[in-house]
């Protein structure tokens, strides 16, 4: 079944964006009464399509279950070397990201320049699109212009629980201090890890860090093991 991110038009109507219509029309060669998906902000819908001129709208049938976790997590994450952000994004969106949040930390060796900050932050929005389609999401990640720690820390009161995994922490893994909580932030550190003033820093911002296990993982990994252990332990991998 084809599915397509659309905008919500009435309760039972709805019309595809732009780029979407594209690939709709002129890839999958689509007519009116053609059976498929919408999807929008977290929902979806079992549909046809009712007229592809001047665009193309959708009747929309039954509401179907939603695929999106029950628990909304961001993922803060350290602005790692290379292409290894493209890695993060689409992984995590696969499992179900919310919101993913470059960080600039003080061993963060790539930098996000602000003259192609933009660019690099559309390039990577469609990667989470992609992403989000292949994996049957309802929605696409948002992926946001980088923070500086100062910031991060400004942001963290408006989450319900804020967990830093962190190599140098020896006890207390995610498990341990989940409370039946839907906000949820991951604060992973790049390449060289986070420096422990910065563990300070978000420590008296509220975030608690906490052990991944006995291994360590490189920081394109590392995000993506603590999501899918919590959404694990909060029931959404069933």
């Amino acid at each position: 079944m084809h599915r397509f991110f659309a905008e919500i038009l009435s309760p039972d109507r709805a019309r595809l964006f732009p780029e979407e219509e594209n690939h709709a029309l002129r890839v999958l060669r689509m007519q009116p009464g053609d059976p498929c998906q919408a999807l929008s902000d977290g929902r979806v819908f079992a549909a046809h399509i009712l007229e592809i001129s001047p665009r193309v709208i959708l009747s929309l049938e039954e509401e179907l279950p939603s695929p999106e976790p029950a628990v909304r997590v961001t993922l803060y994450q350290g602005i790692p070397k290379g292409d290894k952000m493209d890695y993060i994004v689409q992984k995590c969106t696969e499992a179900g990201i919310r919101r993913i949040v470059p960080v600039s930390f003080s061993r963060c060796v790539a930098k996000w320049e602000q003259k192609d900050g933009e660019k690099k932050r559309l390039r990577l929005q469609r990667i989470a699109a992609e992403a989000a389609k292949q994996s049957g999401r309802a929605l696409t990640p948002e992926i946001s212009f980088p923070l500086t720690l100062t910031e991060v820390c400004r942001a963290l009161p408006g989450h319900a629980l804020c967990l830093v995994p962190w190599e140098e922490q020896r006890q207390g893994g995610i498990g341990a201090n989940l409370n039946g909580e839907k906000d949820i932030a991951l604060i992973i550190g790049p390449e060289g890890g986070i420096d422990p003033r910065e563990i300070e820093a978000l420590t008296a911002a509220g975030a608690k860090p906490v052990t991944l296990g006995k291994r360590i993982f490189r920081t394109e990994t590392a995000g993506l093991a603590a999501l899918i252990s919590l959404l694990t332990l909060t029931g959404d991998m069933e």
